[in-house]
Parts: structure tokens; sequence; C-alpha cells
């Protein structure tokens, strides 16, 4: 699952993707560079597992605490609506995070 937020000028590029799959393995953002029509990638963050602390960390240096919040309650619902979703703690179908 993918959902592409078009921010503009509060965000960094002005384009953030959020790509889920269907095996809840990742989740990826993408920063997009959207002025110009170029689509360049700018940033990509993958993470292995729903840290929501750590997510909103990241998402804060890129954008708005609004469109952070945006993002952070889209990923909940996604992962809420397979049923694996359990707050901050890890699922047995995600990976642990591997960042020392």
């Amino acid at each position: 699952m993918t959902k592409t937020f078009k921010i503009g000028e509060y965000a960094v590029g002005g384009t953030i993707r959020v790509s889920i799959p269907k095996t809840l393995t990742t989740i990826k953002i993408d920063v997009i560079d959207s002025n110009f029509k170029t689509n360049k990638l700018l940033n990509q963050y993958i993470y292995y597992s729903f840290d929501r602390n750590r997510i909103d960390r990241d998402l804060f240096q890129i954008t708005s605490s609004y469109w952070t919040d945006k993002i952070l309650e889209y990923i909940s619902k996604t992962m809420k609506q397979s049923g694996e979703w359990i707050g901050n703690y890890h699922t047995k179908r995600l990976f642990l995070d591997r960042s020392i």
C-alpha cells in the first residue's frame, strides 16, 4: 500500500511517499523533490518495525508537526487494518531494528 502526500513548501522537496507492503515487513518513506517537476529522490527512510518515536523524529526533521501527525496516522491506520498493529511495540511479523 502506497500513499503520496503532496505537501508543498512545508516539507523538504514537497512530496513524501509512504510505502507499506502487504507482508508488513518494512515501512518505507521516500522524500521526493517535486520542485520543477524533477521527481528526484532526495532521501529514503526504511524501518523494519513500527517504532512510532523514531519515525516521528525523522519526519519532524523534514516536515511540520501537522504533516508528521497525518503521516503517522496513515501508518497506524494501515497497520491496524491488517490486524498486526500493537502500539509502539514490535509485532511478530515485523523484523527488529538492526540499528546500533
